[in-house]
């Protein structure tokens, strides 16, 4: 559900009742403090995108299409490219200029030094190591980790106010290790992970094929949890038109679960075709952008800690959950009602991201 997708209200300005109607929450710090209850004060938001800046760490093919989108878009009017290539990424910079005649007008800077990135409002980080073949995950969760670690202090320096938003997999893990490199002094929602926004985009896309190939704005569902073979399909709450798919306490039947299996095999299949993925993740992307530059405060499923917020949930896991996104990030977490399946295997979800993040936890240091 979007701002737009929100229902209007008959109350008078006086006579809006008190009180938060929603189960939710403000962000959940990384640390070991209390999960708060309930909104403190607002925080101040931006107006438009108008002189905004967005920078984009690491521009392999995934940062390019992040840029690319953002570009068509009309997110920002200036946009910073980094990268450790600095042939390519000239190349690539000087490529996106020369279709300037063709978009609305964006300066367009790319550089090895993050100099170039200061003053962003929001910076996309992308860059990370591959998976190769026999190389442990915890293996490659090492070696990125040593790259958060070169990243997140370099942009903190130069836009110490900016929101940060996580692509680098796996996502989830990343997207806590840079919280944690960051400090507890930067607000929680400041960072945030592009978690299942994707993913919940290919669930919305199929089951509006199924249906009757209906347009997927139509759709409302979730996928949450891990950004990955854990993830939990919320069967509970998809709405097609406002119908519900299932009736009341019905469970999903194996065509339902079908979908969830192809939505988490989709990556690896385009994979298996082309050799990456990057299309789709950078249109994601530029929505969550997009979000966050103009203060939409639309509800995304984006990777945040969610210790706490699950009275099951204790460890320091960032998990997607649906999230009210805007000007400073994540503003409010809502607590999906979840039947008592999705609830186990949402649990099972945290489990297993923490199973692998525990190792390296303690070695993270801010």
């Amino acid at each position: 559900m979007s701002g737009s997708e929100r229902s209007s209200s008959n109350y008078m300005a006086d006579e809006v009742p008190t009180g938060d109607p929603f189960s939710s929450h403000d962000p959940v710090p990384y640390s070991a403090s209390a999960v708060p209850d309930s909104a403190t004060t607002p925080p101040v938001s931006f107006n438009s995108s108008s002189g905004k800046k967005i920078s984009i760490i690491g521009c392999g093919q995934v940062g390019l299409a992040i840029a690319y989108s953002l570009i068509n878009q009309g997110t920002s009017s200036k946009l910073a490219l980094v990268d450790v290539n600095e042939e390519k990424l000239i190349g690539e910079a000087k490529d996106l200029r020369q279709g300037s005649a063709f978009h609305h007008r964006i300066v367009i800077e790319a550089s090895t030094d993050y100099e170039i990135t200061d003053n962003s409002h929001l910076v996309i980080v992308t860059a990370g190591a591959a998976q190769k073949p026999g190389q442990s995950r915890l293996e490659l969760i090492g070696i990125n980790i040593k790259i958060m670690k070169c990243i997140i202090p370099q942009v903190l320096k130069y836009s110490p106010d900016a929101i940060i938003c996580i692509v680098s997999n796996p996502c989830d893990i990343m997207t806590a290790v840079a919280a944690k490199i960051a400090g507890p002094n930067i607000p929680p929602g400041r960072i945030f992970g592009s978690g299942t926004s994707l993913d919940s985009s290919r669930f919305r896309c199929l089951i509006a094929k199924t249906v009757g190939d209906v347009d997927p704005n139509s759709v409302h569902a979730y996928i949450l949890g891990e950004h990955g073979d854990s993830s939990v399909a919320v069967y509970s709450s998809i709405r097609i038109g406002g119908v519900p798919l299932l009736e009341h306490g019905e469970k999903p039947k194996k065509a339902h679960l079908d979908l969830h299996r192809e939505v988490v095999d989709s990556a690896m299949d385009v994979i298996k075709r082309k050799g990456y993925t990057n299309w789709a993740v950078g249109l994601a992307t530029a929505h969550m952008a997009k979000a966050v530059m103009d203060d939409h405060c639309a509800i995304i499923p984006v990777s945040t800690c969610v210790r706490g917020i699950y009275d099951e949930i204790e460890n320091d896991v960032f998990l997607s959950v649906p999230c009210v996104l805007g000007s400073c990030g994540v503003k409010k977490i809502f607590k999906l009602p979840l039947s008592e399946d999705e609830m186990l295997r949402f649990e099972n979800s945290a489990a297993q991201v923490w199973e692998v993040q525990r190792d390296i936890w303690d070695s993270v240091k801010t």
